[in-house]
């Protein structure tokens, strides 16, 4: 599955990066914690700081770097596919005698293995300075890094899986960005137009958001804080299944993608040419929706829905055409 001569060229290929990125993300968390606990020592020995306890609290809940973490599974990914299908190196990776499925395995595994590595040894090192430093309270931690790590495997798949649809890394950005949106675009803006047409007091729209489409969108596992006690979920104490299903979906998506299509366009929007003209009659769709709700929102009136619908379909036409057919 993954060959170790193509596990050292992926790896010598951006060595430098992967490290920087590495060393970064395993010390952040053990420094901001670190930094924490210094600035409260400090302030617990001048008299005019005030503190509310005598013993040091910290809260994972808001770390940097638990928070952002979602941000390397996505550099990542650009880094493996787009970045070297803009300078041009993928022609030669799939010139090398390996299978593409060999091929797609060892970047992928090889990115999602230091993504684990990562939050493996930053959580050893915060760990071993909590045993150290015995703060009075920890919030999140456990909990925390496991969302963080999910979540970053999550988005790795999923702009990973962009990545093999896609000729470059803005194609593969704007790719996975769209579709961390998608339930709300497909779901959310037709329910939100169905309110307007059927005139309901909008409950029944707000619980489709907070029970289905919430939970169902990636956007929302780096907006919000799922693995909080009062996160509004479908169910209780099982919130990491739907991030891991969504990751081995986008890891399958990207598997059958890479295998299955037949010559590289570099530059283009997307490597499939028939994929061009039903995504612009998407973009279109969302476009008219999407200003038609913030046309009617804007004034409560049916003008304000029209001229919106219409200036949707304008800015989805106009915007689809450059990006999709415009080679970059």
């Amino acid at each position: 599955m993954v060959k170790r001569q193509l596990l050292y060229k992926e790896w010598k290929q951006s060595e430098l990066t992967f490290i920087l990125v590495m060393l970064v993300a395993t010390l952040a968390t053990p420094f901001a914690f670190l930094m924490e606990y210094s600035s409260f020592q400090t302030c617990l020995n001048d008299t005019e700081c005030i503190v509310d306890s005598p013993r040091f609290s910290y809260f994972f809940n808001t770390d940097a770097f638990l928070s952002l973490s979602w941000l390397m599974g996505l550099f990542f990914a650009v880094i493996q596919l787009g970045f070297e299908r803009n300078k041009g190196h993928m022609d030669f990776t799939l010139s090398l005698p390996f299978s593409r499925s060999a091929i797609y395995h060892t970047k992928f595994f090889l990115g999602a293995g230091i993504i684990a590595v990562v939050h493996a040894v930053s959580f050893i090192l915060t760990y071993l300075l909590i045993l150290g430093l015995n703060p009075l309270e920890i919030s999140g931690f456990h909990n925390g890094y496991v969302i963080s790590l999910v979540t970053s495997l999550m988005f790795y798949s999923l702009f990973f899986a962009a990545g093999t649809l896609t000729g470059s890394s803005i194609s593969q950005a704007i790719v996975g960005f769209s579709t961390a949106t998608l339930p709300f675009l497909v779901i959310g803006l037709p329910l939100l137009h169905l309110d307007i047409i059927i005139k309901t007091s909008g409950s029944w729209v707000d619980k489709s958001f907070t029970y289905l489409l919430v939970p169902m969108s990636p956007i929302t596992y780096i907006t919000t804080h799922p693995f909080q006690p009062d996160y509004p979920y479908w169910f209780t104490g099982e919130e990491f299944i739907i991030p891991i299903v969504m990751m081995v979906l986008f890891y399958l998506i990207g598997l059958i993608s890479f295998i299955k299509h037949p010559i590289e366009r570099n530059g283009r929007f997307f490597l499939y040419s028939n994929m061009d003209r039903p995504i612009q009659i998407m973009v279109i769709v969302f476009g008219v929706l999407g200003f038609g709700w913030f046309g009617f929102a804007s004034d409560n009136s049916i003008f304000g829905y029209i001229a919106g619908m219409l200036i949707g379909g304008a800015v989805g036409a106009l915007t689809s055409y450059f990006l999709i057919y415009r080679k970059r």
